[in-house]
């Protein structure tokens, strides 16, 4: 029998022993972000507000012409003050661009 204060849409099941979750953390809105550059295997941000070296950051990106829709992990490899006053960011995703997805934000 249900409980009638469970509210899912679906049935959740237990996951194996050998299934991990090896990163959840808070996540802090650091505003909007523009994106400087791209490669397959990271991305050049400019913050308006610094993060820490090492840090991880969860970015989105979007290309809403090419109906692109990305999430994905961005680990904080250098922070450089800029004349501006902000910052750019150097990171490498989690889980690399396919050339595809690279092609879809640059061309």
């Amino acid at each position: 029998m249900s409980d009638p204060s469970d509210r899912r849409n679906s049935e959740r099941f237990p996951v194996t022993g050998e299934t991990i979750c090896p990163f959840a953390g808070k996540v802090h809105d650091i505003g909007v972000t523009k994106i400087k550059n791209v490669s397959m295997e990271g991305i050049g941000l400019i913050l308006s507000k610094p993060v820490e070296v090492g840090s991880l950051l969860a970015v989105t990106i979007v290309n809403k012409s090419k109906s692109f829709h990305r999430v994905t992990l961005v680990k904080v490899a250098h922070v450089t003050p800029q004349m501006s006053g902000h910052y750019l960011v150097g990171g490498t995703f989690d889980t690399a661009l396919s050339y595809q997805d690279l092609t879809a934000l640059v061309m």
